[in-house]
């Protein structure tokens, strides 16, 4: 059986990723589908509507995610977040984060706040996994763990994006300075 539903949520995340936020319509999805637009709204009222649903289902992920990684040693930790993204590359797609974080400030306000906790999610996350190795002398870095989070997050976002324009091995070259920290 089929859920519509769904799928509307996982083309929006594509598209996204690929188009960014604003570039994207709901006849972009209709089409795919081969449904009416009223189709989509019977789901989402509003686009905003369903932009934070992608981002909480990429909440959700990323949570599963890290619990599925808490019996791991920090080092392998790290190393999971700063490779996860490695599916994204042949398809140049951003990340979330990085594909609606330039278009925040035309968000809808219920995407913002979804887009802020997703973001205090991760760089959270990534905060207490680099203060554990810090503590356990596995990471050596002379920033804050908060700072060198927001140092790592930024790095792989701007990774996916210059891989995006320039389509070369610049995520590979980012990630493998990251991992070496």
């Amino acid at each position: 059986m089929k859920d519509t539903r769904n799928e509307i949520i996982t083309i929006a995340n594509d598209l996204i990723r690929s188009v960014g936020y604003n570039a994207f319509s709901y006849a972009d999805i209709s089409k795919e589908l081969n449904i009416k637009n009223a189709a989509i709204h019977y789901y989402f009222p509003a686009k905003g509507d369903l932009g934070v649903e992608v981002i909480k289902r990429n909440l959700f992920a990323f949570k599963e995610k890290t619990d599925f990684w808490k019996n791991l040693d920090c080092s392998q930790q790290l190393m999971n977040y700063i490779t996860m993204h490695d599916r994204f590359i042949d398809k140049h797609f951003a990340c979330i984060v990085g594909s609606l974080s330039p278009s925040y400030d035309t968000l809808p306000e219920n995407m913002q706040k979804e887009l802020q906790k997703l973001v205090n999610t991760i760089i959270g996350w990534l905060s207490d996994i680099l203060d554990k190795g810090k503590k356990a002398g596995v990471f050596k870095f002379d920033e804050t763990s908060l700072e060198q989070a927001y140092v790592i997050h930024s790095a792989m976002l701007s990774a996916l994006l210059m891989n995006k324009v320039l389509k070369n091995d610049i995520y590979k070259s980012i990630q493998y300075s990251l991992l070496n920290i």
